[in-house]
């Protein structure tokens, strides 16, 4: 999956946990030419094509948890509705959110997701926006201000 819970070196699954997935945890330095941000990048996986690893579509790939950079400007791209499961917009969904609009919160969906869903969206954002955390406090937000 790609959501759940890190339970580290010392940690335990629950009865209802049913999927194990181990990552390297990718903090170790990359030079910038060879597997940085000016390499080619045809050992990395990239959703938005900007790499030419695209073009080789039977390639494995051996992900990790680096995120390659920080949190950057929250841009329209398209990306969040290709990957999408639902038909509402997501990315208008977490910036409703993020300003704490309770009535477009619920216009636009809010009550018929979970954060899990966002899963994906998360995984292809080229601005590196948590929207799975985004969504989780969203749905907080809602619940303490309808009870």
């Amino acid at each position: 999956p790609l959501s759940g819970s890190n339970v580290g070196v010392d940690g335990h699954l629950g009865f209802y946990d049913t999927q194990l997935t181990l990552l390297p945890e990718g903090d170790e330095p990359k030079f910038f030419l060879t597997d940085g941000w000016l390499s080619p990048g045809l050992n990395k996986l990239s959703a938005s094509h900007a790499y030419p690893s695209w073009l080789m579509p039977g390639k494995r790939y051996a992900p990790d948890t680096n995120q390659n950079g920080e949190e950057r400007a929250f841009v329209m791209s398209g990306q969040y509705e290709a990957v999408f499961p639902f038909d509402i917009y997501p990315v208008h969904l977490l910036k409703a959110i993020l300003v704490n609009d309770i009535e477009q919160m619920e216009n636009l969906g809010l009550l018929e997701v979970a954060p899990e869903d966002f899963a994906l969206c998360e995984f292809v954002c080229t601005s590196k926006i948590e929207s799975q955390a985004i969504v989780r406090e969203g749905l907080d937000v809602l619940k303490k201000e309808t009870t």
